[in-house]
């Protein structure tokens, strides 16, 4: 299904070895406050280069969610504009669907891009073009947010143009205030930044599948981002949205910066 993929790309884009990592984190996936999955993420960024590695689980849920699990990750380099991905890496696993996804980068530009199985019922999808392919981000790099001035409310006011290997699509994200936020672990404590963001679909994608324009009309979801220590990025704390069955929310509840 649908909202199981996109729920396990979601744990694993906000979840490999801790010590070796910038930033460790590990999160949890709430249904109507009902714990169904978990994810651990490390992010690596230095002056010329970036790595994100993360994996996630799933445990079913009704009819909409399926045991599944999923691995993602992402490399590059660092420019004047932040990350710039080169090698995008996805693959999940659950009771329903299979597959994985590989794609090559750069500047900004899709280059090759190998999925398997390949998709299906292509005559009901919206074409992607070369176009589409073309000054976009990989979800996860996306999660990565350059913020050389810090918690500024501009930093909310901007669209992430994203590619995933089959769809394409925009997130558009908004100011909406700033608060006070802690990890359960309380090792991160402080202020972060809420943003609402709106899924805009472009190409790739089934026009007239309902999972589909109810996440385009969806007008809840929202993203705490966090400062990365004292380095000049900010990263999701917590997302939430609502869904026609109640609430998701994926929380991260440990949170380890290294020395």
């Amino acid at each position: 299904m649908r909202l199981t993929a996109l729920l396990l790309l979601t744990a694993a884009v906000l979840a490999s070895p801790a010590a070796a990592s910038d930033l460790y984190l590990k999160y949890k996936l709430y249904a109507v406050g009902l714990p169904i999955g978990s994810g651990v993420l490390s992010v690596d960024v230095g002056q010329e280069a970036y790595s994100i590695k993360g994996d996630g689980r799933t445990a079913a849920f009704g009819r909409l969610i399926s045991d599944g699990k999923g691995t993602v990750q992402v490399s590059g380099g660092v420019g004047n504009g932040g990350p710039a991905p080169e090698r995008y890496d996805f693959k999940m696993t659950s009771e329903d669907e299979n597959g994985t996804i590989s794609m090559e980068m750069k500047a900004g530009k899709v280059g090759k891009v190998a999925v398997n199985p390949p998709q299906n019922r292509m005559k009901e999808r919206i074409k992607v073009t070369t176009e589409h392919k073309k000054g976009v981000l990989d979800p996860l790099t996306a999660a990565l947010i350059p913020a050389p001035k810090g918690l500024v409310p501009e930093i909310c006011n901007r669209t992430l143009k994203l590619f995933d290997g089959k769809e394409r699509y925009n997130v558009h994200l908004t100011y909406k205030s700033r608060r006070k936020a802690k990890t359960s672990d309380g090792r991160f404590k402080g202020d972060v930044l809420v943003c609402g963001a709106r899924y805009e679909p472009v190409s790739g994608h089934r026009p007239r599948r309902k999972s589909i324009q109810e996440l385009a009309s969806n007008t809840s979801l929202e993203v705490w981002l966090a400062p990365v220590g004292n380095r000049p990025y900010l990263f999701p704390l917590r997302a939430s949205m609502k869904a026609p069955f109640g609430s998701l929310v994926i929380q991260a509840e440990k949170y380890k910066l290294s020395n």
